[in-house]
């Protein structure tokens, strides 16, 4: 008994290189099954990345911290420029802890659009700086920290190019020269930046000048403040202490027992990415599965017929079988249902309703329109030649009318 020959060198590599080749057209043929489902992982991954990196910053409006065009980084720059301590405190207690040490040489920045804070929390705020400076202040506010200042409603609305210039003697407004219209307007003791004709403006202080209410909250924003005079008011109304306290109350500082004012600050950061990848998602779904009908394909037939073919077929059967009126009651009633409609006399009219708006469309007789639609059926061939050939005429009259 012999042993087996040994395999052929060149036989060999081949064995051990086809598990490998068939590995690789299998991932090739998974991979192009799920390219989709991996572009889709891809996108998700970097939606969630880039609203991480987006949650890290702050974009709160007016943020000293926020350099976007609605925070206030450049005001807050410039004053940390020019001597100024800015201090954000994250917390009512922080607040009230750094009043209690600086509040001799500080101004308070309160900027409260959604009223987070009560009037107790207000009133320990009260008094503890030197210098307050409200920023659009609420009825509440303005009763708990300015009470000589009074609410008096919006700003006119002169156009996005209005100006306002002073109209009063303080140094701060003064050397503002003129600012951007809008906002709020309030009434006190010193009201400047007032609207033509009235005693109600944007700046508002009470008579020792220790609480001042800006109306418009743009004038602080990135964006605006290098318009006009917004940034020389901005900048002397806030550093003239040396400490600024940039207070901006948050959900966390609402008073237990008081409702949220503004719900949808309570949401986490990433419900905004969230909702935008499932709009991506559903926009993705509706373009793969309406994809999948795919185009529309046209049903073979035993035998093509043209559409004159079949009509000529129509006809000579009528006349094989001598239907001369069964052909012609074909035609008028198809005659009426196009009259019907080019005449707008509606679906459910009689033939006498076509047979009157016929022949006022057209100019002719009634009694030849009668006739034509309403009258005997031709009982010959040669008749229903003539009689289709005049049907024929009065439609065409009648679209040409």
């Amino acid at each position: 008994m012999t042993a087996p020959a040994p395999a052929p060198a060149s036989a060999r590599p081949a064995a051990r290189n086809a598990p490998s080749g068939s590995f690789r057209a299998t991932l090739r043929a998974r991979l192009r099954a799920w390219r989709l489902w991996i572009v889709l992982g891809l996108v998700l991954c970097l939606v969630v990345v880039l609203g991480l990196l987006r949650g890290t910053g702050d974009n709160t409006a007016l943020s000293p911290v926020n350099p976007a065009p609605a925070g206030s980084m450049a005001a807050a720059e410039i004053l940390a420029e020019q001597g100024v301590e800015v201090l954000v405190p994250s917390s009512h207690a922080e607040a009230r802890s750094l009043l209690t040490g600086r509040g001799e040489d500080a101004t308070l920045l309160l900027v409260d659009p959604s009223g987070y804070l009560g009037p107790s929390q207000l009133e320990e705020l009260n008094g503890q700086a030197r210098r307050q400076v409200l920023v659009e202040p609420s009825f509440e506010q303005l009763a708990a920290l300015a009470p000589g200042i009074r609410a008096a409603g919006v700003m006119p609305d002169d156009g996005a190019d209005a100006a306002l210039s002073p109209g009063c003697d303080a140094p701060d407004a003064l050397a503002a020269e003129n600012i951007d219209g809008g906002g709020l307007a309030y009434r006190a003791p010193l009201t400047c930046f007032t609207a033509s004709g009235g005693d109600s403006g944007v700046y508002a202080a009470d008579g020792t000048g220790g609480v001042v209410v800006l109306g418009n909250a743009g004038l602080l924003a990135n964006e605006s403040l290098a318009s006009r005079g917004n940034a020389a008011l901005t900048l002397r109304t806030l550093g003239s202490t040396g400490t600024l306290i940039w207070y901006l109350p948050t959900v966390s500082d609402i008073p237990a027992g008081q409702g949220p004012v503004d719900p949808q600050s309570l949401l986490p950061q990433w419900v905004d990415p969230v909702l935008l990848w499932l709009l991506v998602v559903a926009l993705l779904a509706a373009f793969w599965r309406g994809r999948r009908l795919g185009p529309l394909a046209a049903e073979p037939l035993p035998v093509v017929v043209r559409s004159a073919e079949t009509a000529e077929g129509r006809a000579r059967l009528y006349q094989d079988s001598r239907a001369t009126e069964r052909a012609a009651a074909t035609f008028r009633a198809a005659t009426l249902t196009r009259l019907a409609s080019r005449l707008r006399v509606g679906p459910q009219s009689t033939a006498d309703m076509v047979v009157r708006a016929a022949a006022a469309a057209t100019g002719r007789r009634q009694a030849d329109v009668e006739a034509l639609l309403n009258g005997p059926l031709p009982a010959t061939n040669a008749a229903l030649v003539n009689w289709s050939q005049d049907l024929q005429a009065l439609e065409e009259e009648v679209t040409a009318s």
